[in-house]
Formats: C-alpha cells, structure tokens, sequence
C-alpha cells in the first residue's frame, strides 16, 4: 500500500490499444516509483482496461498500483463493479476522474461524485445499503495548477473523501507556487503530488501547447528543448530542487521514457 507520509514518488505507465500488455509489463519492471498509475483511455482513446493492466503490473512488479477512473463510459452502478473487482484484483488505489469527453458519454456523476461512491464502498455501503466486504483502496484526485477555478473544485473532492492529489504536470516556478500558495490558503489538508513531465523533445512540447487543454509550456522551456532536445530531465530536476521542501511528494508522467522517470526518482529519494 502507497504510504502518504513518506514523500511519495508516483510514476504513470504508458498504456496501449490491445491485449498483450507484456511491452507495458516490462515497462514498468524497469520503473523506480513508490506507486504506478495506469491511465484510462486519455483524450477518449481505447485503452485497455486500466484496473486490469494495474493488476498485472502489480503482480509482475510487487509495486503499488493506481488505476484511473473516469466517469465518462459508466454509470454509478457499473463503476461501483469496477471499483469491486479493483479491491478483488489487489489494485491499491483508484485516481477518480471525470474523464475526456469521447463521441457518447455517460457522466452520470462527476469526479467528486466517484470520490464519494469509492468512500462509500471503502466505508462499507452502495447507495445507503451496506455490503458484504468493503473495499480498502486509496483514493486520488486530480488537480490542474495552470488553470484558474481548481481550488474550489479540489476542496469539494477533499470533502468527498479524497486521501491525495495528483496534479497535471508543471514547468514552470511561478505556475506551481501560485497553486500552492492557494492551496494553502484555502486549507487544504491531503497530500498534494506535484505533476512533472520531462518532456522529450520540442515538437512533443509544441504539440502539448496546441493540442492538449490545460498544458501551458513556457517559451523559455522551449527555447531550452530548441537547444538540447535531450533535456527535459534536467529541466524537470533544475523545477523540482526549487520546490522540494514545499512538496508533500512527486508524480512523473514520463511518456514512456523510463530513464527519466528513474533520473528524476533517484533526485528525488537521494
């Protein structure tokens, strides 16, 4: 189990369209991270199941495993047997999402929504009536430091029963302190893991600043990937020294780049 007090260092694994997990399961075996995280179907694209590909990790790896959630396929009722055969399975956390809009969606709640059904569950209930076996999993929420209105939305998860935060990736100093500091006024008590992405290269970064919502990427990290398109590790570590002692722990989404990943780890641990 993923232990909050010990500045936990989560790493996301890729994910991939098929059935044959053995390229993700060795992926993962290569990993240093105190937790793995198995995304679901990211921008509406198929993915395997996330629950599934958390237990074969995390059987092949021993390492604690979070699968992502979104509300977007499911109503409450399927997701309440999603998060059944999660506990069933040894998965030790759920990281609860609304999810990316696809082509047909569900939305029968809404992140806050499935971090209320997840405490139920772990509490021992299913819409007001008990059940046999309760499930014990960590519950994670997301948060986005380079968007405005996320802290009022993080407050009502942490009051949904939120245990920790796993936020979008960062890179920029100005960007993650002012999202700290509003967490700490706000008071907000749950450990907050700051997002890191190292990235790979300049058109990877370009694409992430036209394509994806809510990914600000400043010019002058793109000036450094123009220069050295081999950086974005160091530029990752040069963020996290300045910000490490306000940090309650890490969260790498590494793009498939285990070297990386283990770089910024061993940083972060040594």
């Amino acid at each position: 189990m993923l232990n909050l007090s010990n500045f936990p260092v989560t790493v996301e694994v890729s994910s991939l369209a098929g059935s044959d997990v053995s390229a993700i399961v060795a992926e993962a075996k290569n990993l240093r991270a105190d937790a793995l995280n198995i995304p679901d179907g990211i921008l509406g694209r198929l993915t395997i199941d996330p629950i599934v590909l958390a237990f074969r990790i995390r059987e092949a790896t021993g390492i604690p495993t979070i699968a992502h959630l979104t509300c977007r396929d499911s109503t409450k009722l399927g997701l309440a047997q999603k998060i059944l055969g999660a506990a069933n399975l040894g998965v030790d956390g759920i990281l609860a999402l609304s999810g990316d809009a696809g082509a047909k969606n569900v939305f029968e709640i809404r992140a806050p929504g499935l971090t209320e059904l997840i405490r139920d569950l772990n509490s021992g209930e299913f819409l007001g009536k008990p059940i046999k076996s309760p499930t014990v999993l960590k519950i994670a929420v997301a948060a986005n430091p380079n968007v405005d209105g996320q802290i009022e939305y993080l407050k009502e998860k942490e009051a949904a029963g939120a245990h920790f935060v796993q936020t979008q990736p960062v890179f920029d100093f100005a960007t993650a302190e002012k999202f700290l500091d509003g967490v700490k006024q706000a008071g907000i008590q749950i450990p907050i893991l700051l997002g890191i992405m190292p990235l790979k290269s300049l058109k990877v970064a370009e694409y992430f600043n036209s394509k994806v919502h809510g990914v600000t990427i400043p010019q002058a990290v793109l000036a450094q990937l123009a220069a050295d398109e081999n950086c974005g590790a160091e530029l990752a570590i040069e963020l996290l020294a300045k910000l490490k002692d306000r940090l309650d722990g890490v969260h790498i989404m590494p793009l498939g780049r285990t070297d990386s990943a283990n770089q910024i780890f061993d940083f972060l641990k040594g």
